[in-house]
């Protein structure tokens, strides 16, 4: 038994390497720390990324049914109609009844709403994503690894490279094999160009 951490709502404004966690295909992916295997969870969830004006919701099946997509289109088509009549809660205490103040967004806030986009599945988010995304924005990788089969070595080579992806708000993913040890960094071109350029040898 282990646990993962799934995701719902993606605020790409708040995280920005969860956009290369998902262009990787690593988005909601479970692995088991034991024998490595990998399982995807079939979890729907939001992608936001306002920078770009795009809201999208995101259904895990790519082979959803047709009356299933229909019936989800509808409920979100609902959803996002009354959004210029939701009352939304703030965190100031000034209501005993509800301990917060409720603020109506306007129609004209809810005419700045991005389009709600409905995608069935990874591969069809990611040909959305990269649509509105620079050369320099786009997925770009690196894999760096090693052949020492010495624990201590291997576990200081992820923390190193861990630390490194955080600093550069970029993603990790590992392949443990018997003879090899690899770390592969997910981030945007320009990082992984940067960080490529800091790699090469000098002189």
């Amino acid at each position: 038994m282990f646990s993962c951490k799934t995701y719902e709502y993606i605020n790409i404004a708040q995280e920005p390497r969860l956009r290369y966690v998902v262009l990787a295909g690593l988005i909601n992916v479970s692995v088991c720390p034991n024998c490595g295997r990998r399982a995807a969870i079939a979890t729907p969830f939001i992608y936001s990324d306002p920078d770009h004006n795009l809201l999208a919701y995101v259904h895990p099946r790519s082979d959803a049914p047709e009356d299933a997509r229909l019936l989800i289109l509808e409920k979100l088509r609902e959803v996002y109609k009354d959004a210029a009549t939701v009352r939304m809660m703030q965190d100031e205490e000034s209501d005993e009844e509800n301990g917060g103040r409720q603020v109506d967004i306007t129609p004209a806030q809810a005419r700045e709403l991005p389009p709600l986009q409905v995608v069935f599945g990874l591969d069809q988010l990611n040909e959305l994503i990269n649509g509105i995304l620079t050369q320099d924005e786009k997925l770009g990788r690196i894999a760096l690894n090693t052949q020492s089969r010495n624990e201590a070595e291997r576990g200081q080579f992820h923390d190193i490279l861990r630390k490194l992806a955080s600093e550069m708000d970029c993603c990790i993913e590992v392949e443990d094999l018997p003879d090899e040890y690899t770390v592969w960094l997910y981030g945007s071109r320009r990082q992984i160009s940067a960080f490529m350029r800091e790699l090469a040898p000098k002189g």
